[in-house]
């Protein structure tokens, strides 16, 4: 599993709006591990895919382009992370 890092900058909570869209366009059990974090500076996504090359495919795509856009958010930065060793998961 390999992640990635997006990167929208703007007003935050518009784009926590646009990121709310965005996920709602998608399929129902698509995201495997996915997070949004608001930041100084807008918002930032973490996600996963199966492997680099996919992740690649897929962020620098016409599909997650076209995603994107529908959900009305401007185009991020995305950032290759790496390879996940190992993630743990406890709802309190």
């Amino acid at each position: 599993m390999f992640m990635g890092v997006y990167h929208f900058t703007g007003d935050t909570a518009e784009l926590l709006a646009g990121h709310r869209r965005m996920v709602g366009l998608l399929p129902p059990g698509v995201l495997q591990i996915h997070f949004c974090l608001a930041t100084a500076t807008g918002i930032s996504v973490y996600d996963t895919c199966p492997d680099r090359a996919t992740f690649e495919r897929f962020s620098q795509g016409p599909g997650f382009a076209g995603l994107v856009a529908s959900a009305g958010m401007p185009a991020p930065t995305s950032v290759p992370l790496g390879e996940v060793d190992s993630y743990e998961f406890h709802v309190a």
